[in-house]
């Protein structure tokens, strides 16, 4: 029962991450989360097989726990900034494969200069004696003091740099989820030290362990990143057959009324002056980014200025563009259209088309010839 409920996070994550491309569009967050979900299986997986097998193949885990598990952290790092327009800039993961690769190639050296037997003593706990105890101090300040230190610097950073986004009004859902992850991770890696560790206590972590995996992976997937704290929803697509009135929003203690005005003129000159609504799957939160200013903003701003949400005012736009573009290129593939107007291909162009002036490219065109 215990080895079963060992491997619960493993399998958890396991399955979001086939269930995950099918459900959500492959883009930056999709990617961050997938990577945030393997290193999270990668780093239960090796956890489990060390505590379940001996020999060679513990040894195997160990080094698989060695490289990884440095890497959780930078993998929920990446993730929350993918979610938050306002951020600095995203940790280099080449910076941060240093770490455990270096660590990897000390206790390589070492295990050269002991064996297999020794090393293996070492990381057990269990001193070699003899002309090894210089070697095994070594082992022991890579294996154990060196890599537990890496770990204590990176929750500290990550504590730290919530705090920050905080402070700023950076929160999201998904910030406090990766956060009970890393704390319910460092849970397991201490009952992992202790000797004393009752084996329901094992089972009671690693059962929350799944389910905070599961809640997360959830809110990433099925709720396509929603932001409960902060985010407010954005207005539903206007009914053609009964124009609804633009909803009037008072600027709150964050933006003034002068604030606002400025934001649309900037906001109108990034969309339209320089025709960034020809950018293919451009977003509220890259506006939100280029403007220095958060997508709650932007949402506002749009819903009340033009009635509309974000996405039918874009596709407003390029619809408006590719009349112009269809009357001076009459030969133009479907394709090329769709392309040049910043449509991910002609099937969404023809949809989009449609819904906005009633007709297809085809019929439009033949009328206005």
């Amino acid at each position: 029962m215990k080895t079963v409920i060992s491997f619960l996070p493993f399998m958890t994550c396991l399955f979001w991450l086939v269930l995950n491309p099918l459900l959500q569009k492959q883009d930056k967050e999709f990617r961050t989360l997938e990577f945030l979900l393997a290193m999270t299986g990668i780093v239960s997986l090796a956890q489990t097989g060390i505590a379940c097998t001996e020999g060679n193949a513990m040894l195997t885990f160990f080094f698989i726990r060695q490289f990884f598990t440095p890497l959780l952290i930078p993998a929920a790092m990446l993730y929350t900034n993918h979610l938050l327009p306002d951020t600095n800039p995203k940790p280099a993961i080449q910076a941060w494969i240093t770490v455990p690769v270096s660590l990897l190639f000390a206790e390589t050296i070492l295990i050269m200069l002991s064996g297999t037997d020794v090393f293996i003593d070492a990381i057990s706990k269990e001193p070699a004696g003899g002309r090894y105890d210089k070697i095994v101090n070594l082992i022991h300040l890579c294996s154990f003091w060196i890599f537990y230190a890496v770990l204590a610097v990176q929750v500290l950073l990550w504590i730290i740099s919530n705090v920050i986004r905080t402070v700023k009004g950076d929160r999201h859902i998904q910030i406090l989820n990766c956060s009970v992850i890393i704390l319910l991770f460092a849970a397991i890696e201490i009952t992992t030290l202790s000797k004393n560790t009752s084996s329901w206590m094992i089972a009671i972590i690693g059962i929350m362990f799944a389910c905070i995996i599961f809640f997360t992976s959830y809110k990433g997937i099925i709720n396509d990143r929603a932001d409960i704290w902060t985010r407010q929803e954005e207005s539903s697509p206007v009914n053609v057959e009964q124009p609804q009135e633009p909803v009037m929003i008072q600027a709150d203690a964050h933006l003034s009324l002068a604030d606002e005005e400025n934001l649309r003129i900037r906001f109108e000159d990034l969309i339209v002056t320089e025709q960034l609504f020809l950018k293919q799957g451009i977003r509220i939160s890259d506006i939100a980014t280029m403007l220095e200013t958060n997508r709650t903003y932007v949402s506002r701003l749009v819903n009340n200025t033009y009635n509309m949400s974000f996405s039918d005012y874009m596709n407003t736009l390029r619809i408006d563009y590719a009349e112009q573009y269809l009357l001076h290129h009459k030969d133009a593939k479907q394709s090329d259209i769709a392309e040049a107007c910043g449509f991910p291909n002609a099937s969404a162009f023809n949809n989009v088309f449609k819904k906005i002036t009633g007709v297809t490219p085809k019929i439009w065109l033949a009328t206005r010839s």
